[in-house]
């Protein structure tokens, strides 16, 4: 089904990332020194790759989508074989993530460091800050209600 994808490129992720914080087609052109028509194709183009690239993500790890937002990077599913609900995220920084919400035990799993990398990298993506005392499990259950949130999802 999805023989062939790609990453937008470094310039279209730019464009997505600040189209995803609202800033106008016009002030993006300026400030690259490239036509508005460039601006909106290439976030055309961003979000046809990332669609594709979560998509694929949700096949390769059997993941049903409920709701997906291109302009976003970011979609909510579940696994129905473990009923848990998952999120997957993109971001130009750190690629395509598949996280699974459970309750655990953060401090004796060895991807601890790098899950909270990740997470708190997103918040700041996003521009919600989070509390340097929780631990992955908790910073992703706040980080995924807030996204929801403001994509109005709950």
């Amino acid at each position: 089904m999805f023989s062939h994808f790609r990453y937008p490129t470094k310039k279209q992720s730019s464009i997505w990332l600040k189209r995803r914080d609202n800033i106008p087609p016009s002030v993006i052109a300026k400030e690259l020194k490239v036509s508005r028509p460039f601006v909106s194709q290439a976030q055309k183009i961003a979000q046809g790759r990332i669609k594709k690239l979560i998509l694929a993500a949700a096949q390769m790890n059997r993941i049903t989508i409920d709701n997906i937002s291109t302009e976003f990077g970011f979609a909510r599913g579940i696994n129905p074989a473990t009923d848990a609900k998952t999120y997957i995220t993109f971001s130009p920084e750190f690629r395509v993530q598949v996280w699974y919400e459970h309750e655990g035990d953060c401090s004796k799993c060895e991807l601890h460091s790098e899950c909270d990398r990740i997470l708190r990298g997103l918040a700041g993506e996003w521009g919600f800050s989070i509390p340097q005392e929780m631990n992955p499990t908790e910073v992703a259950k706040i980080l995924f209600d807030r996204i929801m949130r403001r994509l109005g999802w709950e």
